[in-house]
């Protein structure tokens, strides 16, 4: 899942960087076409290596030879995490094992974007209007309201309820401008850190992974592979401490297929019961994941478009008090003078 795919792109062409979502997923896709071919893929990759940056180069030539070793596809990818992605190390460490690496790489190359534009849109836009409210709001509790305050502290005048409103708030404005760096370096050190990023990002990325778990399943259900093997499979090339556990729980219940209600509904579950075609059953997981992937992609796109207007008009409401604070009293100052 990439928020904004053209600013990951410019930050993987830095020094030591790890891989991009391209790079992965051109190296997963010359894994399996060399394996669909029938032809050795370290002399491809080593080809390929030539053209990429010094570091992945570097790290593509290193898979190769591991490769040219004869070392099997599912080990030599284990444990890349900068020559490729966790998905795509999973999806070949799975394919690899199963004998099914052409079909089950076309099911993770060619999934669907994780993010709609309209999210990435909503929540540009809510981060630069909070860019900018932070900066106003801040030189105004800095520089303005603490002036206005001791003004008609000396004229003897009683402060305005919008001012001392003003004076309160204005420490938790200033805080979280001063905020506002720490947040910056923090994100730009997940962008940068994929063991921050696994951390601190994982969790919130669980229903995706799974996604992607019961899609895989599909794919070897549908070539006939027995469900308590591929789960078992499965299981076992996941990175995924949570879910591999989730995955061995239902590979060793006595019934798997009854299991499946921890990967999918349960609706979803009952009517794999009832298909007998691994065709059939293959197809019912593979829109499911799809399913889940576009109930997701609608709740965060909501999400965000209702943060949106709420954060705006809470944002406006700030700045609109510390206005009233500093022009009310102006008012009455201009007021009695004449």
């Amino acid at each position: 899942m990439q928020l904004f795919p053209l600013t990951s792109r410019i930050l993987s062409a830095l020094p030591g960087r790890a891989c991009s979502q391209v790079e992965s997923r051109s190296i997963l896709r010359m894994l399996a076409a060399c394996d669909e071919a029938g032809v050795a893929s370290p002399p491809m990759l080593t080809a390929w290596a030539a053209s990429q940056r010094v570091h992945q180069s570097r790290r593509v030539v290193e898979l190769a030879d591991e490769l040219a070793a004869g070392t099997p596809v599912d080990e030599a990818v284990n444990g890349r995490l900068t020559t490729m992605l966790d998905e795509h190390i999973v999806a070949a460490r799975y394919g690899g094992r199963m004998g099914l690496l052409p079909a089950v790489v076309h099911s993770t190359v060619n999934r669907g974007p994780g993010l709609s534009w309209r999210y990435r849109v909503a929540i540009g836009y809510l981060a630069v209007v909070l860019v900018m409210f932070l900066g106003v709001a801040g030189f105004l509790s800095l520089q303005i309201v603490p002036i206005y305050a001791k003004i008609i502290d000396e004229f003897g005048m009683e402060r305005p309820a919008s001012l001392e409103l003003a004076w309160g708030m204005s420490g938790y404005v200033v805080m979280a401008s001063a905020m506002v760096p720490v947040v910056l370096l923090l994100t730009l050190l997940l962008i940068l850190s994929r063991r921050l990023r696994r951390r601190f990002l994982w969790p919130w990325q669980g229903s995706e992974r799974r996604a992607a778990a019961v899609e895989m399943l599909g794919v070897a259900v549908a070539a006939g592979q027995p469900l308590a093997k591929a789960v078992g499979v499965l299981a076992a090339c996941q990175s995924d401490r949570r879910l591999a556990r989730k995955l061995r729980r239902v590979a060793e219940a006595e019934d798997p297929t009854a299991s499946l209600a921890g990967l999918v509904r349960r609706v979803e579950a009952a009517e794999f019961g009832r298909l007998s075609k691994p065709g059939d059953q293959g197809w019912l997981l593979t829109t499911s994941a799809a399913r889940s992937r576009e109930r997701r992609r609608r709740r965060w796109t909501l999400t965000a478009e209702l943060l949106v207007p709420v954060g705006v008009a809470l944002m406006g409401l700030l700045v609109l008090v510390e206005s009233l604070a500093v022009l009310g009293p102006l008012q009455d100052l201009v007021g009695g003078l004449s």
